[in-house]
Protein backbone atom coordinates (compact mmCIF):
# COMPACT_ATOMS: atom_id res chain seq x y z
CA UNK A 1 0.00 0.00 0.00
CA UNK A 2 2.66 2.56 1.15
CA UNK A 3 4.40 1.58 -2.53
CA UNK A 4 1.11 2.67 -3.99
CA UNK A 5 1.10 5.80 -2.52
CA UNK A 6 4.97 7.07 -3.07
CA UNK A 7 3.99 6.15 -6.61
CA UNK A 8 1.05 8.31 -6.80
CA UNK A 9 2.99 11.29 -5.01
CA UNK A 10 6.26 10.66 -6.66
CA UNK A 11 4.14 10.75 -10.22
CA UNK A 12 2.09 14.74 -9.13
CA UNK A 13 6.21 15.83 -8.28
CA UNK A 14 7.29 14.24 -11.29
CA UNK A 15 4.90 15.88 -13.42
CA UNK A 16 5.07 19.38 -11.76
CA UNK A 17 8.90 19.06 -12.11
CA UNK A 18 8.37 18.29 -16.15
CA UNK A 19 5.77 21.02 -16.40
CA UNK A 20 8.04 23.91 -14.93
CA UNK A 21 10.71 22.64 -17.08
CA UNK A 22 8.60 22.68 -20.22
CA UNK A 23 7.61 26.23 -19.32
CA UNK A 24 11.09 27.59 -19.35
CA UNK A 25 11.49 25.76 -22.74
CA UNK A 26 9.21 28.33 -24.12
CA UNK A 27 10.86 31.02 -23.15
CA UNK A 28 12.94 32.50 -26.07
CA UNK A 29 16.08 33.39 -25.35
CA UNK A 30 19.28 33.02 -26.76
CA UNK A 31 20.96 31.89 -24.02
CA UNK A 32 17.68 29.56 -23.10
CA UNK A 33 19.31 26.12 -23.45
CA UNK A 34 16.01 24.21 -22.82
CA UNK A 35 14.60 26.73 -25.88
CA UNK A 36 17.07 25.83 -28.42
CA UNK A 37 16.69 21.84 -27.84
CA UNK A 38 12.37 22.48 -26.99
CA UNK A 39 11.84 23.70 -30.18
CA UNK A 40 12.77 20.94 -32.12
CA UNK A 41 9.99 19.08 -30.63
CA UNK A 42 7.40 21.70 -32.21
CA UNK A 43 9.17 21.46 -35.50
CA UNK A 44 8.49 17.69 -35.74
CA UNK A 45 5.44 16.50 -38.07
CA UNK A 46 3.59 13.71 -36.88
CA UNK A 47 1.79 10.78 -39.56
CA UNK A 48 -0.59 8.72 -38.68
CA UNK A 49 1.13 5.25 -38.27
CA UNK A 50 0.42 3.86 -34.95
CA UNK A 51 4.14 2.07 -34.80
CA UNK A 52 7.19 3.53 -32.78
CA UNK A 53 9.97 4.01 -35.20
CA UNK A 54 12.69 1.69 -34.43
CA UNK A 55 15.16 4.11 -33.16
CA UNK A 56 12.42 5.16 -30.03
CA UNK A 57 13.04 1.68 -28.57
CA UNK A 58 16.53 2.81 -27.31
CA UNK A 59 15.34 5.98 -26.21
CA UNK A 60 16.05 8.04 -29.49
CA UNK A 61 13.64 10.30 -30.76
CA UNK A 62 14.82 11.45 -34.38
CA UNK A 63 17.92 13.81 -33.40
CA UNK A 64 20.25 14.80 -30.40
CA UNK A 65 18.10 17.90 -29.36
CA UNK A 66 14.90 16.10 -29.25
CA UNK A 67 15.80 13.18 -27.47
CA UNK A 68 17.79 15.16 -24.95
CA UNK A 69 14.43 17.47 -24.85
CA UNK A 70 12.57 14.13 -23.44
CA UNK A 71 15.76 12.98 -21.52
CA UNK A 72 15.80 16.45 -19.50
CA UNK A 73 12.36 16.89 -19.40
CA UNK A 74 11.03 13.71 -18.52
CA UNK A 75 13.66 11.03 -17.88
CA UNK A 76 16.15 12.08 -15.80
CA UNK A 77 14.43 13.34 -12.86
CA UNK A 78 12.97 9.53 -13.10
CA UNK A 79 16.90 7.98 -12.75
CA UNK A 80 17.94 10.15 -9.94
CA UNK A 81 14.22 8.98 -7.94
CA UNK A 82 15.51 5.43 -9.14
CA UNK A 83 18.39 5.54 -6.85
CA UNK A 84 16.80 7.70 -4.05
CA UNK A 85 13.92 5.21 -3.62
CA UNK A 86 13.88 2.00 -6.23
CA UNK A 87 10.67 0.60 -6.25
CA UNK A 88 8.39 4.00 -6.56
CA UNK A 89 11.18 4.99 -9.56
CA UNK A 90 11.55 1.80 -10.89
CA UNK A 91 7.63 1.51 -11.78
CA UNK A 92 7.65 5.04 -12.92
CA UNK A 93 10.30 4.32 -15.08
CA UNK A 94 8.98 1.58 -16.72
CA UNK A 95 6.18 3.79 -17.01
CA UNK A 96 7.75 6.70 -19.12
CA UNK A 97 9.29 4.17 -21.15
CA UNK A 98 6.03 1.92 -21.87
CA UNK A 99 4.27 5.66 -22.76
CA UNK A 100 7.26 6.98 -24.61
CA UNK A 101 7.62 4.40 -26.58
CA UNK A 102 4.57 2.92 -27.90
CA UNK A 103 2.09 5.71 -26.92
CA UNK A 104 3.25 9.40 -27.14
CA UNK A 105 4.27 10.05 -30.62
CA UNK A 106 1.76 9.61 -32.66
CA UNK A 107 -0.68 7.19 -30.92
CA UNK A 108 -1.61 9.36 -27.81
CA UNK A 109 -0.17 12.87 -27.70
CA UNK A 110 -0.46 13.63 -31.09
CA UNK A 111 -3.65 12.24 -32.01
CA UNK A 112 -6.20 15.21 -33.64
CA UNK A 113 -8.76 11.95 -32.59
CA UNK A 114 -8.35 11.93 -29.40
CA UNK A 115 -10.74 14.81 -27.97
CA UNK A 116 -13.51 15.55 -25.53
CA UNK A 117 -14.03 14.67 -21.99
CA UNK A 118 -11.42 12.66 -21.49
CA UNK A 119 -8.76 15.64 -22.79
CA UNK A 120 -10.05 17.78 -19.67
CA UNK A 121 -8.13 15.54 -17.64
CA UNK A 122 -5.66 14.09 -19.71
CA UNK A 123 -3.16 16.39 -21.88
CA UNK A 124 -3.62 13.96 -25.14
CA UNK A 125 -4.42 14.55 -28.33
CA UNK A 126 -6.14 17.92 -29.22
CA UNK A 127 -5.85 18.95 -25.71
CA UNK A 128 -1.62 18.50 -26.18
CA UNK A 129 -1.89 19.13 -30.34
CA UNK A 130 -3.31 23.19 -28.90
CA UNK A 131 -0.14 23.84 -27.17
CA UNK A 132 2.00 22.94 -30.67
CA UNK A 133 -0.94 25.41 -32.45
CA UNK A 134 -0.45 28.29 -29.45
CA UNK A 135 2.60 27.50 -27.83
CA UNK A 136 1.32 29.95 -24.45
CA UNK A 137 -0.90 27.26 -22.66
CA UNK A 138 -2.04 23.50 -22.22
CA UNK A 139 1.76 22.52 -21.01
CA UNK A 140 1.27 19.69 -18.72
CA UNK A 141 2.22 16.01 -19.45
CA UNK A 142 0.10 12.96 -18.80
CA UNK A 143 -2.36 15.22 -16.83
CA UNK A 144 -3.77 18.54 -17.44
CA UNK A 145 -3.77 19.34 -13.19
CA UNK A 146 -0.57 21.50 -13.64
CA UNK A 147 -1.98 23.71 -16.23
CA UNK A 148 -5.37 24.55 -14.07
CA UNK A 149 -3.72 25.50 -11.16
CA UNK A 150 -1.34 27.34 -12.72
CA UNK A 151 -3.83 29.04 -15.30
CA UNK A 152 -2.45 27.77 -18.61
CA UNK A 153 -5.04 25.53 -19.67
CA UNK A 154 -6.35 27.32 -22.91
CA UNK A 155 -10.08 27.82 -21.23
CA UNK A 156 -12.31 27.83 -24.84
CA UNK A 157 -10.52 24.34 -26.19
CA UNK A 158 -11.88 23.12 -22.79
CA UNK A 159 -15.57 23.57 -23.28
CA UNK A 160 -16.05 27.09 -21.85
CA UNK A 161 -19.13 28.60 -23.25
CA UNK A 162 -18.40 29.89 -26.61
CA UNK A 163 -16.25 27.47 -27.69
CA UNK A 164 -17.79 25.38 -30.04
CA UNK A 165 -16.19 27.05 -33.15
CA UNK A 166 -12.93 26.94 -31.77
CA UNK A 167 -12.98 22.80 -31.53
CA UNK A 168 -14.42 22.69 -34.73
CA UNK A 169 -11.38 24.83 -36.49
CA UNK A 170 -9.16 22.46 -34.56
CA UNK A 171 -10.87 19.42 -36.35
CA UNK A 172 -10.30 21.41 -39.60
CA UNK A 173 -6.36 22.07 -39.12
CA UNK A 174 -6.50 18.60 -37.64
Amino acid sequence: MLVIVKVIAYFFLWTLYSYSVHRLAHIPHKKNFLYKIHIVHHRVKYGDSNWPEFSNYFFWFGSFKASLDIWLTLTLPLIVLVFIDPVPGGILLGFHYVYEVFLAGKVVDHNPRIRGIITRWLSIGAYHLKHHDLYKCNYSFFITLWDHIFQTTDKKFLGVRGAKERRENLDERY
